[in-house]
């Protein structure tokens, strides 16, 4: 019978996986699981997909599959660096699909999971990890109590995510190992799983809740209860098409042992051994033990020893060991009853010495667990730390990207306002050129009209202001009175014969200018020709010398009011311009 709660465990662990797994009884059969597929190959590294696929192949029990696919989701982790999910769950496939074939795999696999979890507090995965490695301790060692504990842990983990569904299989769960371990406190644990499944309504959680709660009540003799649960079973088994005709009819054997009722039992049990082929291996033995039980009681005691050793015979050529103490210890009892002493003797040595070594073999696999968990340890911290230095080096990147980034928009900026400013200095330069031109020819015609003007006009002409800004014009564009640094409106006024009131009054009517700023534009034109004579390259302080200038600072604050760019910025602008 344990072997056989245990698969049922087996079969709900597996259900239990993650509460957003593609479950056997949901997909509608093949056809449905083709469309993830599909799916699949138009996004092949879309890992939700990949872990529902992974997922749902282990609950049916393609474990080759399932371990594809959750290798293919741990790659998607490493390529993109996902370890809280991808990584994570193709772990807890990977380990929870290992158990039975390669426990230090399962157990180094699921310790790294658990390690994940614990670090992302991820409760959903640490659920699954804790009911998985439960299983490691029943399956593969035996170890009922540390199994309970990891369940215990597991109900924790749903109580935390609020998690009904997966509350209810942990609960079936552990009733599985109370019911291994042959204790009925385990009996209300199942009750409450059973009324779980039953609100919920999911027929795989409800078959097997049933099933473990009929266990019990046959070991608390509620035969009535039984009967009325096997009637449920059975309407369950034919509505949902479970396999396992060999454990309905191994509890209909066992509830008609507890009444009395022997040939019932028999043939019941020859029922069973009739489906073995339709059942897992394991539940093969749980019935030739539990067969071989109630021969001997008959006092069919050669009968049992022959079913015995055939179980025995499978038990050692299967993979799981777990029930071969009791199968021994049975037959102890029947080649005693038999009067074969000697084998009697024999297995009960074998049986000691089984149970002797346990002790040791417990303290070695601890030993051995140890080192797997700090050598697991050990390699998450050097992960941890190749993380870490990683997201420095990915940090130090972006910084140097970001200032390259902002140097570069510098340099733009700083590109596209000297062309700006190239532009503007250019039409500067060509406008300053321009005027100079239109001046010179101005000044032409102003000499030629004296020429041709007949003695006495400029009295007749009745525009003094005129004719004296006229004579004003000469004296600064031919005689260059404005190099004088010390020239005075007085000065200028008493070499046109007029007053410095009327003179600064014609200057400001006629240019709209006061008489110091018409000396400076007069000075910063003769600068601008000055410098626009490449050939002679006169320095900048003599031409602020010879312009009538008497501080540089204030020729340079000057010209650049003027023409909007210093005197050296013009000269290098004119020689650009001439190439």
């Amino acid at each position: 019978m344990k072997i056989k709660i245990l698969i049922h465990i087996l079969i709900l662990a597996m259900s239990l996986a993650s509460p957003f797994m593609l479950r056997a009884e949901a997909i509608g059969g093949k056809d449905t699981i083709k469309a993830y597929l599909s799916a699949l190959e138009n996004n092949p590294n879309d890992k939700e997909l990949l872990k529902t696929i992974a997922f749902y192949y282990m609950n049916i029990g393609d474990r080759e599959r399932s371990k594809e696919y959750a290798e293919r989701l741990m790659a998607v982790g490493k390529l993109t660096g996902d370890r809280d999910f991808c990584e994570l769950y193709g772990l807890i496939v990977l380990g929870s699909s290992d158990f039975d074939t390669d426990a230090d795999s399962c157990f180094r696999n699921l310790e790294k999971a658990r390690i994940i979890a614990d670090n992302s507090d991820n409760h959903d995965a640490l659920l699954s990890i804790n009911n998985s490695m439960a299983m490691y301790y029943m399956f593969v060692h035996n170890d009922m109590y540390t199994a309970t504990s990891y369940y215990y842990k597991a109900l924790e983990d749903a109580k935390a995510i609020n998690d009904e569904r997966r509350y209810g299989i942990v609960l079936s769960n552990l009733s599985g190992a109370y019911l291994t371990m042959n204790d009925v406190s385990g009996q209300k644990l199942a009750e409450q799983a059973h009324e779980i499944a039953e609100k919920r309504g999911e027929p795989i959680p409800l078959y097997y809740a049933k099933e473990a709660l009929a266990h019990f009540y046959i070991m608390s003799d509620s035969l009535d209860r039984v009967e009325k649960l096997l009637g449920e079973i059975e309407e369950l088994h034919k509505e949902g098409g479970f396999g396992g005709e060999p454990e309905l009819y191994l509890l209909k054997a066992q509830l008609a042992e507890k009444r009395g009722d022997i040939s019932t039992a028999y043939s019941n049990y020859a029922n069973a051994m009739e489906n073995f082929g339709n059942v897992d291996g394991s539940s093969i033995s749980a019935t030739y033990l539990s067969y071989a039980s109630l021969l001997r009681r008959d006092n069919n005691v050669k009968a049992a020893i022959e079913v015995l050793e055939h179980g025995l015979g499978y038990v050692k050529s299967s993979e799981m060991k777990i029930h071969l103490p009791e199968i021994i210890k049975e037959l102890v009892y029947a080649y005693r009853n038999a009067g074969y002493y000697q084998k009697a003797l024999d297995c009960s040595l074998d049986y000691q010495a089984r149970q002797d070594s346990m002790f040791k073999l417990s303290r070695e696999r601890a030993l051995h667990e140890n080192r797997i968990r700090h050598e697991v340890y050990n390699n998450e911290r050097i992960i941890d730390e190749q993380r870490i230095e990683l997201m420095e080096t990915r940090h130090r990147i972006m910084l140097l990207a970001v200032c390259v980034a902002g140097i570069l928009m510098l340099l733009g900026l700083t590109y596209f306002n000297y062309r700006k400013k190239d532009r503007l200095y250019r039409a500067i330069v060509s406008q300053n050129r321009e005027y100079m031109s239109r001046e010179q020819l101005l000044l032409e015609r102003i000499e030629k009209a004296d020429k041709t003007k007949s003695p006495g006009s400029s009295g007749l002409s009745g525009d003094k202001a005129d004719d004296l800004m006229s004579r004003f014009t000469v004296l600064m564009s031919e005689h260059k009175l404005f190099t004088d640094p010390s020239i005075t409106v007085g000065a200028v006024a008493e070499k046109l014969s007029t007053n410095r009131t009327y003179l600064s009054r014609a200057i400001n009517d006629s240019m709209g200018k006061t008489f110091t700023q018409v000396i400076n534009d007069y000075r910063i034109r003769e600068a601008i020709s000055l410098i626009s004579d490449l050939d002679a390259n006169m320095p900048l302080k003599q031409v602020c010398a010879e312009v009538g200038f008497s501080s540089l600072s204030t020729f340079y604050t000057t010209f650049q009011a003027t023409t909007g760019m210093t005197p050296a910025r013009y000269r290098a602008q004119l020689r650009d311009m001439n190439g």
